[in-house]
């Protein structure tokens, strides 16, 4: 396929000025890697990566800039705010009159979401479609690689034993996604990371750590490597992490939440009064905080109505990663030696209450509903309007977000139901 069969016959292109644009030929891509920059004005991640990538073009050696082209493919909503954001690039663009081509390209490259670029080659051949996750991980270097047929990132087959960290990329070799030991800097100011090849030619300015491998069992000395102490409640005094689970602990709880979420803020006073509780009989359970509050003031008047211990606001991001966490607030239950007792201790808590509490502090898992009484928290009958949904739970993929109980279900409905299967500690959140 050549670029005038997949893109036209013509292409736009800015006149000397830069304030109009004119009709060129598509030929003049031939022989070119050719970048399509899916994009619109009216999506914000757009509008801030849009500059990023014009600055980089314009400085880009001409060396490299002969040999590559970008053309803009929008996804605007009219002709003038087409005109307006296409100003602000340096490069081609499809005509935005040419509207079903636009769509057909989205469709034919699979665009779920934009800014993307996607990188062809001289005969229309899929070099990637990372280009945005490449220029903000390598800035004009992944301009440089596109230009000569090459993409930035590399990957290679896992080994037996070995992690693939999906969302991980070298900052020096460019593996990604990155597999095997994966290390990093802590500093919640920082986004490095580097394979293990990496770490001997590493010159980052902090110390870096050695990742946990989420679902590993780690001994919770391992866990809080990165935790240089812990912080009292109501006070700033530092409590060393170890006397977490030492004198007879039999588990410990994760307790991933912010002040800025309402969920966590209407669970917290829950949670709290529920550990007060056992605490006056039991000390064989624990939790500690980790916040996921985007200052210093939110934290302490957060932790503060906690009567637990916390990890500092900026020595949590090992733990967080560790634990993989899809939403706030999240609750994990490990035991004394790092084995999972639950992965859905907010539900435990809400379903189970105070019994909860005192399973893990006797080191055990809660035992496990039966189909019939299973509390689906947070989910309600569309049907009849039970909330929580308890016991068996049907959902419609045709209407999206309905729900329906055993009874209900035995109704009808005018749409297919599927049956959601009892989750359990091996499932994803």
């Amino acid at each position: 396929m050549t670029f005038s069969e997949l893109l036209g016959e013509k292409l736009l292109q800015h006149n000397e000025s830069g304030d109009e644009y004119a009709e060129i030929s598509t030929n003049q891509l031939h022989d070119k890697t050719v970048a399509l920059y899916f994009s619109a004005h009216w999506c914000p991640p757009c509008r801030r990566f849009t500059p990023q990538l014009a600055e980089i073009f314009k400085q880009l050696d001409n060396e490299f800039k002969n040999k590559l082209e970008i053309v803009f493919v929008s996804s605007d909503e009219d002709q003038a705010t087409f005109d307006e954001y296409f100003k602000e690039m340096p490069w081609k663009a499809l005509p935005y009159s040419d509207r079903d081509r636009s769509i057909e390209l989205g469709e034919k490259f699979n665009i779920e979401g934009i800014p993307t670029l996607v990188i062809l080659s001289p005969t229309c051949e899929k070099i990637t479609s990372d280009g945005v996750e490449e220029v903000r991980a390598a800035s004009n270097k992944a301009l440089e690689e596109w230009s000569q047929g090459k993409c930035l990132f590399w990957s290679r087959e896992a080994r037996e034993g070995e992690f693939v960290w999906k969302n991980a990329t070298c900052n020096l070799c460019y593996m990604n996604p990155l597999v095997g030991p994966h290390h990093g800097c802590t500093n919640k100011e920082c986004s490095f990371d580097l394979c293990e090849t990496c770490v001997p030619n590493n010159k980052h300015e902090h110390p870096l750590v050695e990742y946990l491998i989420p679902k590993k069992i780690y001994p919770l000395e391992t866990l809080f490597k990165s935790v240089p102490y812990l912080l009292n409640p109501n006070s700033d005094e530092k409590v060393e992490t170890k006397t977490l689970w030492q004198n007879d602990v039999k588990s410990v709880g994760f307790y991933f939440s912010a002040h800025w979420c309402p969920p966590c803020r209407g669970f917290t006073p829950i949670l709290a009064e529920l550990y007060k509780e056992i605490q006056a009989t039991s000390h064989g359970f624990r939790i500690v905080f980790i916040s996921c509050d985007r200052d210093e003031e939110s934290f302490k008047n957060y932790h503060s109505e906690m009567p637990w211990p916390a990890v500092p606001l900026d020595a949590g991001a090992l733990l967080k990663l560790y634990f993989q966490f899809s939403g706030i607030p999240s609750l994990f239950i490990l035991s004394s030696d790092g084995t999972v007792l639950s992965s859905r201790g907010r539900n435990d808590v809400s379903s189970k209450g105070i019994e909860a509490l005192q399973s893990w502090a006797r080191g055990e898992k809660l035992p496990s509903s039966s189909p019939d009484e299973y509390q689906w928290s947070y989910v309600r009958c569309d049907g009849c309007n039970m909330n929580p949904l308890i016991g068996q739970r049907y959902c419609c993929l045709t209407c999206g977000n309905y729900d329906l109980c055993s009874a209900c279900e035995k109704k009808g409905h005018e749409h297919p139901l599927e049956r959601v299967p009892q989750p359990n500690d091996d499932d994803d959140d």
